[in-house]
Formats: C-alpha cells, structure tokens, sequence
C-alpha cells in the first residue's frame, strides 16, 4: 500500500478532499498561480493584458497567424483534417486572410462524434489526454479530448474575464454546480475558504430555504450559476418576500442561454446586475460581457468567429478555437442561435466582435404542420403563472407538449391563461401548432445539472436553410 492510499484509509477521501480544498484556498495566488496553473497561466494573463486594446489591424494579424499555425498542426498530425484538406485542395502555407478558410466546410457535431478518434493529435501519448464529454443539451453528448495546457488557458481567459466583473480569485463565490461528489459520497452543498458550492440537483422547495439560509450566513459578494437554476431560485426568494444579499455585487452567469426575462427575475429579485458568459466546453469560443456592455464580447485571442444564416431570421454561430492543439475543431458548428453585434464596442472600446443576443440553441424551436420553424419560442415562458418548472417537447410535425410542474398556487385559471397566451404569440401560426399542456411532478436534468428548456426530437436543421 502506497504512502496516499495509507492516508486515504486512515483519514477517508471525502475528509481528505476537503482539506486539501482548504489548503488550496489558503495558498498565496502567486504560488496557486505559478506551480498549479503552470508558467503558462501567468503568460495568458500577462498577455490578454496588453492585448486588450489591439486595434484590429493587430487583432487581425495575430488571429492570422494563429490559424495558420492550426491549420499546419492539423494536416499535420490530424488524420481527418489531412484527408479533409486532400480533398478540398487546401493548403494552409497559403492562407493570406482570415476570409481564405472559407473553402473548407463547417464542421457538425455528428461527424465529430461519429469519427471521434480521426480528430486527435496522433502524436501525442494517450496517457497525457484528458476525455470531457458535452451535456447533451442538443440530444448529441459529445466526448472530445485535451491536455493540461488547453485547460490552463482556459482558466487565464475565465479569470481575466470575471475580472471585467470586479471579481477576483480572493472574491467571496457562492456557485451553483453539478453533482457535489467527495470520495463517494454525495452532497447537496460545499464550503471551503472563500468559496460556497451548491448543488443544482437540490433546486427544490426542501433544500431551497437551506440554500437560502446558507448564502446569507456566508456572505457572498458574487453568485455563478446557469441561468435557469439561478431564475428558479430568484423565483422562490421573490415568492417569500425575502431581501437580497447585502454583500452582493454581481450575479454571472454561464453555460446556459441567458433570456431576457431570466436576466430581469434575477436582477429584480437579488438587486444587482447579472454579467453573461458565453464559453463551450469543447473549447471553441470564449465570450462575456464587459464592465458597461450586455453585449458579449468574443475574444479575438482564443479563436475566430463566424455567423451563417439558417434563414431569414436566424444565425449561428461557427467558431473556429485557438487552443485545443490534441483536439482542433474548425468551422465548427455550434448549434446556438445569436445576433451578430458590432465588429467593437462603443462602450468599453475594445475592437472584439460582437453577440448582441444569444437567442438559444437551435432545438429551442418549435416545428408547425407545414414544416415551418416557429421563431423566438423562449420569450414566451415568463408568461406561465404559478409554475416551478416546465419543458416543451416534440416528436412530430405539428404537435408539441408543455411539460408544467405546479406551484401550490397554481389552478385551472392559470392553465386557460397559458393557453390564451400561446395563441396570442403563436398568431396566425396557433391552426398549424398544437401545444397540449400536461403536467409532471419533476423535469429530467442532464448529467451536468442543466434542465433543458427544448426537449426536441425532430432533425431541426431538416427545417432550417444553413
């Protein structure tokens, strides 16, 4: 038995765990910096610094070089981008401008998880990559690989962009997560120096009141979490006529499409502004808000952003990472619907392109009788009286259900409400589009803790131009 396994039986996991947290959290930045995030962190910060002013000729110039130097690497060492480029005559020694990878075709997420292992560097040793898998929330969970590296990238980018929110890593957090796991055993919240981490699978009347309870005590100056668990819960504080948290600065959000109407529950019900994030976890784009702007700012730095038109009204959004050598993924289509913003900001004056809005991802649409996308589905839902949750779900053609979990308050009335309601914002489109509304006692979250707004099993991209 090795020295750690001895450790581990006398003191336990769960225990053993949670201390090094606690020594963690004490560790000077500097030294957490340094020997944990590695030489490269520091680098990344230094870097996105100086960069943060460029003018976009110099903007320009560098993403350039750095997809060239991708697009090298990936003939190079990827066998589905050598066979790729084969195929489309494309040579990476001649990209003059950014507008050149434009021969290549967009990248799915279906190939992608069909041919997984043709999209990993083949030089580089298994035993140094890191597998994480997508939620799913698009019904297509995606496994993809990295290194250390990318990961310390990641986190440069993360903090240098919480930074726009006042937030440091000295900064008192309350975060809502995924599933809280210590050794094996579960919890539903963990506290450990200046952090407070609360599991989105108790969002529920039980435990909510001793979430609620728990950040008051802890005194919080920021709130992360994905918006629809941050909106659940601004929901019940509003509904028991609690006051907001003294100390809080800024709720951030991520991971989750942010709606209007999520963004005004939670500003209204804790008092203070809610700041964006817009991030993948496959590691293709990396976006937020900066300190005046709702506007998501791309950083140019981590990778090149494009916008195809899937029809009169929407555009997604194609992305093409920076960082993610063992993994590149080019002209990847990311299945979120956005409003393309201005090339800089009038407010912050960084010359980084902008998201004005982004609207969901492309299975938060609804399918009509004549095989037409009903648009902007998501404003709808903060219409819905007295519900805790609720999800649409379609299978076929014209037909669709609204899943609703019941407050104690709600009644027959606040069902016709719903109803006349629907037919309201469906217009002239409510004879092609039955929505029956049936009622649950939970909605079903994926591995990650997210609740999907859209359960839709149609091929939405059958119905859509792009």
């Amino acid at each position: 038995m090795g020295t750690l396994e001895t450790i581990k039986k006398f003191l336990g996991l769960a225990k053993l765990e949670r201390v090094a947290l606690e020594i963690y959290e004490r560790l000077p930045l500097f030294f957490r910096y340094k020997f944990i995030y590695g030489r490269s962190y520091l680098h990344w910060r230094a870097f996105l610094q100086e960069s943060e002013k460029w003018d976009k000729d110099r903007i320009k110039a560098y993403q350039i070089e750095q997809l060239k130097n991708l697009l090298k690497h990936a003939i190079k060492n990827i066998p589905y981008y050598k066979k790729l480029f084969s195929d489309y005559g494309f040579d990476p020694e001649r990209l003059q401008t950014l507008d050149d990878i434009k021969v290549l075709p967009y990248l799915n997420k279906e190939t992608v998880r069909d041919s997984l292992h043709e999209f990993i560097d083949s030089s580089v040793p298994r035993k140094s990559l890191l597998m994480k898998s997508t939620s799913g929330s698009t019904g297509i969970p995606l496994t993809f690989y990295k290194t250390k590296e990318p990961q310390r990238i990641f986190t440069a980018f993360w903090d240098d962009l919480l930074l726009r929110a006042g937030c440091t890593p000295k900064s008192k957090i309350v975060m809502f997560w995924g599933m809280i796991k210590l050794g094996k055993r579960k919890y539903p919240f963990l506290k450990y120096g200046n952090r407070l981490i609360l599991s989105v699978n108790y969002i529920t009347d039980k435990w909510m009141q001793t979430f609620y309870n728990t950040i008051v005590r802890f005194e919080p100056e920021f709130i992360i979490g994905y918006p629809n668990t941050l909106a659940i819960f601004s929901a019940y504080i509003k509904e028991k006529g609690y006051s907001n948290f003294k100390s809080l600065k800024t709720v951030i959000t991520q991971s989750e499409t942010l709606y209007h109407w999520q963004r005004n529950l939670i500003e209204e019900a804790l008092g203070v502004r809610v700041f964006s994030i817009y991030v993948m976890t496959e590691l293709a784009v990396f976006a937020g808000e900066c300190e005046h702007s709702s506007s998501l700012h791309t950083y140019p730095q981590y990778g090149l952003t494009e916008f195809i038109s899937l029809d009169n009204d929407h555009k997604e959004i194609i992305t093409t990472g920076f960082t993610n050598y063992v993994m590149p993924l080019i002209r990847y289509k990311t299945n979120d619907i956005g409003m393309r913003g201005n090339d800089s900001c009038p407010e912050c004056g960084r010359k980084h392109q902008l998201i004005d809005m982004i609207e969901g991802r492309i299975n938060d649409f609804l399918i009509n009788k004549e095989e037409k996308v009903i648009p902007r589905l998501m404003p709808w839902i903060r219409v819905f009286p007295n519900t805790k949750q609720y999800q649409f779900f379609q299978e076929q053609l014209g037909k669709a259900y609204l899943k609703v979990v019941k407050t104690e308050k709600y009644t027959d009335t606040d069902t016709i409400f719903i109803k006349s309601k629907l037919a309201e914002m469906l217009g002239h489109m409510k004879e092609t589009l039955d929505i029956e509304i049936i009622f649950t006692d939970d909605i079903s979250r994926t591995p990650s803790g997210k609740i999907i707004i859209v359960d839709q099993r149609l091929n939405i991209r059958k119905f859509l131009v792009g």
